[in-house]
């Protein structure tokens, strides 16, 4: 599942892949500090027009 999340203070929105399953609530508490870790971004071109940035967290 793919979530759209933007911050107060960044006028940029970050799309989060993730998997829908054993601690979404955990992942969903711990996503404001997750989504900052710029090493979590993946590479390459976003074909996705509604982010400016893309993090997999399909494993955490």
């Amino acid at each position: 599942m793919r979530l759209y999340v933007d911050h107060e203070e960044d006028t940029n929105v970050v799309a989060a892949d993730v998997r829908p399953s054993n601690a979404l609530t955990a992942l969903l508490a711990a996503l404001p500090s997750l989504i900052v870790e710029v090493e979590r971004t993946v590479p390459g071109d976003i074909d996705d027009p509604h982010c400016s940035r893309l993090i997999d967290l399909t494993d955490w």
